[in-house]
């Protein structure tokens, strides 16, 4: 009798009702997503390009300056950087680029390969700096704190470990070698020679068609474009410096890996999505900026000695919106995929359509993307951050410091030090 009733009931009816709806909107969900799969293969595939004269007019007759810093790369010059570097110089135009080169106090024999790379460039008549410096990390950290009048350096910092003393700090190290490396540049702007673009290219696997599809990134209006860069596939590798574009770090590793809406939208369509910051791999800035005397930096080494840290690849997107030369918005294509190794590059370029995001998991990335954005709140992320960064504040009111910082969402809870062979 009592099942009977409630086979009858209205609650069996509203449940039924329910769960037939919960199907329907289930249902519709994963035909809207599988919709948006279509039109995100598309995009990629319309968005790639592999002969200069394809590209977009403005993205055409563009002179590059290719910049790139070394330490105990061997390996991967050899194995495919080098080369790809000379088809990248054939694609473009001897006459359209200047290639410069910064490497450091290496471990291996990347001084012996970039030797051998110089050769072939100037075997091509291409205009390069190539600087082999035999500073290694452990000469800078034995040059200690202070310099040779016993005043303090910067870029040191007293950190929590077991050592005692302070201890050289990566980052404005990175920044300072960065920095070597547009020397050339202004070099030959004195010389009536001036580029349109830098190239930033990491120890990463490329091939001329990436850098060609990123330089037409936005039909090549942009102040930054970048690559999205693979070590361990699925997963994203430079979270450091990724901002989406509200200024916040990537909600998570995986695709869609943006909090914000117009971030997350623009990547779901496979279109060139802007963000706050960048660098993944492989980065084209417009050059206008660094004429007017843009430059990689660190934060300070007081706000460092808080425990905090923040990418020179992400401070200089920072500087770049405060000096107004980001109007032309900043962008990472999905298009361009790197990767650190052959493996990771080819993951990221499997299947007929040399797709990277299957249909499962971009319907799994979809789901877990709002998840986490439902679970997670974005204000508590940063909570830790704007805590030490008004403390130091405050605790510099009388100093003669001025303890400002603009690169905020560029900002981790971490400490980055410069240690022998690594």
């Amino acid at each position: 009798m009592f099942l009977r009733t409630y086979r009858r009931s209205p609650q069996r009816r509203l449940l039924r009702l329910l769960i037939l709806f919960l199907s329907a909107a289930f249902f519709l969900d994963v035909l809207t997503i599988l919709q948006q799969y279509r039109e995100f293969s598309r995009n990629l595939l319309s968005h790639t390009y592999t002969e200069l004269s394809m590209l977009p007019t403005p993205a055409q007759h563009q002179r590059i300056y290719i910049c790139a810093q070394f330490w105990t790369s061997a390996a991967v010059i050899e194995e495919h950087w080098g080369a790809a570097l000379l088809d990248l110089i054939a694609t473009l135009g001897v006459e359209n680029v200047y290639v410069s080169i910064y490497e450091s106090g290496s471990l291996d024999n990347t001084k012996d390969v970039l030797q051998y790379l110089e050769q072939m460039l100037a075997e091509r008549n291409v205009r390069r700096t190539v600087v082999l410096d035999p500073t290694t990390h452990a000469d800078e950290i034995n040059a200690g704190p202070l310099d040779e009048q016993g005043n303090p350096r910067s870029g040191w910092i007293q950190t929590t470990s077991a050592y005692s003393g302070k201890e050289m700090r990566r980052i404005p190290y990175l920044a300072r070698l960065r920095n070597l490396s547009l020397k050339p540049l202004l070099d030959e702007q004195s010389k009536g020679r001036t580029y349109d673009k830098i190239l930033f290219l990491n120890d990463v696997f490329f091939t001329p068609s990436d850098v060609l599809t990123l330089l037409a990134t936005n039909q090549g209006s942009y102040a930054a474009a970048c690559a999205l860069d693979f070590h361990y596939p699925p997963a994203y590798y430079d979270t450091f410096a990724l901002r989406d574009s509200n200024g916040s770090s990537t909600i998570m590793t995986k695709f869609p890996y943006f909090r914000s809406e117009d971030s997350r939208k623009a990547i779901l369509q496979g279109k060139a999505t802007k963000v706050r910051s960048c660098w993944n791999g492989m980065i084209l800035m417009d050059t206008a900026a660094f004429y007017d005397g843009l430059r990689f930096r660190a934060i300070s080494d007081s706000l460092a000695s808080k425990h905090m840290e923040g990418s020179e690849c992400c401070l200089i997107h920072a500087d770049l919106s405060a000096m107004g030369a980001a109007t032309k918005g900043i962008y990472v294509n999905p298009a361009v995929r790197v990767g650190y190794t052959t493996r990771a590059y080819n993951l990221t370029h499997s299947g007929p359509e040399k797709n990277f995001v299957s249909l499962a998991r971009y319907l799994t990335g979809v789901w877990t993307n709002r998840a986490y954005r439902t679970v997670s709140n974005e204000a508590s992320d940063t909570k830790i951050v704007r805590s030490k960064v008004e403390r130091w504040k405050k605790e510099g009111v009388n100093s003669l410091e001025k303890r400002d910082e603009r690169g905020l969402m560029c900002l981790i809870d971490e400490m980055h030090i410069l240690i022998w062979n690594g």
